[in-house]
């Protein structure tokens, strides 16, 4: 089996909270979205999300704990190992989910690192009819994650299947695509495809929950006297007013311009002003002194508060 412990890298009587902050180290170091997208980072990041996902569970933890330190069988399985009682515990369903595990072939993949037969003991002999559960990474657009999308790849038997991708979804989120793993030699029953998210970063726009961000930088000009800047946004580029007398960290709002929630809806975008000061030459006397003009006539009585 796996040796979760050492994943996370924490000791086997190691407490909630140090398991909780050991992978809250390895998650933020290893998110898709701290190390754009490297392939090696990703698959470690699914793997401390697995192991985070047993280990932080106390029933799931303890079966895990008994099976890792029960005697093997000639199958190559821990001795007394129940499938049924396996599955009841660490969760057999499916559906979309953020690490953790899917059906049964799955856990097994994750856990003893086989999806294939497997038996309950001597007279009891339980195969597999359905194929190898499949895993894989989808890289999604930033606007088809916002929005939702279509992809279409190949399955576990080389056929094309079309991806629906949930609006709203994030890197590190889980799809599963019932039946679209690797067929049974015999049955032809195939199993299922899971495919980790990674988001692909955007030119110009951020996510911050569900609204979506912009830098907006302006003249001093534009600035003090008011414009109106095209500006990109998921639905393509739209016209924003900038009033006179706008400064630096001012926030412009697109109302539904953001994320479109699952309940209806979306979020808005947020255009942040970043003011470019202008750099004089030393020898550049008359801008200088309009500038300084500009500043005694302008400036308020008091523009700090300490």
């Amino acid at each position: 089996m796996k040796d979760l412990y050492k994943i996370l890298g924490v000791s086997e009587d190691a407490g909630e909270d140090a398991i909780k902050k050991a992978y809250r180290k390895l998650a933020k170091e290893n998110h898709p979205d701290a190390t754009g997208g490297d392939k090696k980072k990703t698959e470690r990041f699914k793997e401390i999300s697995e192991a985070y996902t047993v280990l932080s569970d106390q029933q799931k933890r303890r079966e895990y704990d008994r099976l890792r330190t029960a005697p093997v069988g000639a199958d190559g399985m821990p001795e007394g190992f129940d499938p049924d009682a396996f599955a009841q515990v660490f969760g057999g369903g499916g559906g979309p989910h953020v690490g953790g595990f899917g059906d049964l072939g799955d856990m097994f993949a994750n856990l003893f690192g086989n999806a294939g037969s497997f038996s309950r003991g001597r007279g009891r002999t339980r195969v597999q009819t359905r194929g190898a559960d499949m895993v894989g990474t989808l890289e999604v657009t930033f606007k088809d994650a916002a929005l939702g999308g279509r992809q279409t790849l190949r399955s576990g038997s080389g056929k094309p299947v079309n991806v629906n991708i949930p609006a709203g979804v994030e890197t590190g989120a889980r799809l599963r695509v019932p039946g679209q793993g690797a067929p049974a030699p015999r049955s032809g029953q195939s199993g299922d495809l899971y495919l980790d998210i990674v988001v692909q970063p955007d030119a110009h726009l951020r996510r911050n929950g569900d609204d979506v961000e912009l830098a907006l930088p302006l003249t001093l000009g534009e600035a003090v006297l008011g414009t109106q800047i095209d500006v990109p946004t998921l639905d393509g580029t739209v016209r924003l007013t900038v009033p006179p007398g706008t400064s630096s960290g001012a926030k412009l709002r697109l109302r539904g311009k953001g994320i479109k929630r699952p309940e209806g809806g979306r979020g808005d975008q947020l255009c942040r002003v970043e003011v470019v000061v202008p750099r004089l030459k030393p020898d550049d006397v008359e801008s200088r002194r309009l500038v300084e003009e500009l500043e005694n006539r302008t400036r308020p009585p008091k523009v700090r508060g300490f």
